[in-house]
């Protein structure tokens, strides 16, 4: 294993524990009544999307307002680690890529330009018919 690689993958490692971390620490001692929405903490009517097959088990209206308030409660922790996730995939994606010589580069290039325009023809293609 080559060095740049562990340093990488000690690196995301120690990103997605910290993420973890901040996730945990963010909920720990918090009373499940603490999460629930409250017309105080709520200003504006919820909206959002129940969780796949909850629409099938009857949830009463109060239930549903529940569900919208616990997701806006964690939307933007899973924005903000969604955030990271994505700088860290960019980040090992350029370091990865410093591994290529140019002509692999050049290959890779090409590869990918060939592949964006094998989709881009099948998108097309299902857009006529």
């Amino acid at each position: 294993m080559s060095q740049r690689f562990a340093s990488t993958v000690v690196a995301a490692s120690l990103a997605l524990a910290l993420g973890t971390q901040l996730l945990v620490e963010s909920t720990v001692g918090q009373e499940k009544s603490a999460s629930k929405p409250t017309p105080a903490k709520v200003s504006k009517k919820l909206s959002g999307r129940l969780p796949p097959h909850y629409g099938k088990l009857g949830i009463s209206s109060e239930q549903r307002t529940e569900i919208y308030g616990i997701q806006a409660t964690y939307k933007k922790q899973i924005t903000d680690l969604q955030k990271q996730i994505d700088e860290l995939r960019e980040k090992q994606g350029t370091e990865v890529t410093g591994v290529l010589t140019s002509d692999q580069k050049k290959k890779l290039t090409e590869h990918l330009t060939a592949a964006k325009k094998a989709v881009e023809a099948r998108s097309s293609k299902k857009k006529s018919s």
